[in-house]
């Protein structure tokens, strides 16, 4: 029997659709459309949702005969975790993939608020022109760099940043040791203020999780040495944005640069694009062609590869394979 697999939304390449359509019956679904998601899952054996569409209770409960979810991508903010390993359901994602499209993206946010590198496009050529020799400009070399989180992204960040700019890292992140930190030419903090109140340019890379979420707030962006620019590549919901707003608009902070923000798309609204030297891109920090590419191929081999019986690589809840693998056996033979 081939299986059922539901599509939320397009994967990022064709070549993964393609994939999966030789091994199963693929249906396509708006991540709008609740309803059309809800029936759509009735059958369905596996599921790959594209960020952030949700994988709450009342979709897998919608969902009798569903086995495997894969993540579009690394984050899985979006999936719960927890209502699917009480239904028997594998979820995966897709790690590793991140750290060099991420650190670059951030490094060129960095570079373009330093730099001013948007204000042709912002003031118009001549307004740009007259204002290049009082603009606020500063280099990165010999400067103080925070990363916070240092996972695959915040190594990335790290061997760039200390190996290319010359800059002293300093990294907070309380499960990683201070021997691997520096492998990545960074110095291990132990507490975060600690960081804040050094760091020239503080970037932040942490999952999102509950101990994360606005961490970056109106305490953390007063303990940021004045002057300072803030960075995030990460999930939006790590930072208080009205905080933020505040911390620029008083001067404290001299600028940000953001990829993601706590409500995706950014609304139209946004004091954040009021902000002269607030630079912002539309969370497509690891969306280069290679990057989307390896991110759906993982995804349709993981779907696979649970499909056919065996655990997938990047399993988050393995715990629950032997239950999966039994029902599997059960449907699909």
């Amino acid at each position: 029997m081939r299986p059922n697999v539901v599509l939320i939304g397009s994967m990022y390449a064709a070549e993964a659709e393609e994939l999966l359509e030789q091994h199963a019956d693929v249906r396509r679904v708006d991540e709008q459309d609740r309803q059309a998601v809800l029936a759509a899952l009735a059958d369905a054996h596996g599921l790959v949702a594209r960020y952030p569409a949700p994988v709450d209770r009342e979709l897998l409960a919608a969902a009798p005969h569903l086995l495997a979810v894969l993540s579009s991508g690394r984050g899985v903010d979006n999936i719960d975790i927890e209502a699917a390993s009480e239904a028997g359901v594998v979820v995966a994602n897709n790690p590793g993939l991140g750290g060099k499209p991420v650190s670059e993206h951030a490094l060129g946010l960095l570079l373009m608020a330093t730099r001013g590198l948007t204000a042709v496009n912002r003031l118009g050529l001549e307004a740009a022109w007259d204002a290049r020799l009082t603009t606020h400009r500063v280099e990165l070399t010999g400067k103080v760099l925070g990363i916070v989180g240092l996972g695959n992204v915040g190594g990335w960040m790290a061997r760039r940043a200390h190996g290319g700019f010359l800059m002293r890292v300093l990294a907070y992140d309380p499960y990683v040791s201070a021997e691997k930190m520096a492998e990545v030419g960074a110095i291990k903090v132990e507490r975060l203020e600690d960081l804040l109140a050094q760091a020239d340019f503080v970037t932040a890379h942490p999952e999102l999780n509950d101990e994360t979420e606005q961490m970056f707030n109106r305490t953390t962006f007063a303990q940021m040495k004045p002057g300072a620019y803030f960075m995030n590549t990460s999930r939006g919901r790590v930072v208080d944005t009205g905080a933020l707003v505040e911390a620029v608009r008083s001067g404290h902070l001299a600028g940000a640069a953001l990829d993601v923000y706590e409500d995706e798309p950014l609304a139209k609204d946004s004091p954040l694009l009021e902000l002269d030297n607030v630079v912002l891109s539309a969370h497509i920090a690891d969306f280069t062609v290679e990057t989307k590419r390896a991110l759906a191929l993982s995804a349709a081999n993981q779907l696979l590869t649970a499909l056919n019986g065996k655990q997938p690589s990047a399993a988050l809840n393995p715990e629950v394979w032997a239950r999966v693998a039994e029902r599997r056996q059960a449907m699909l033979g």
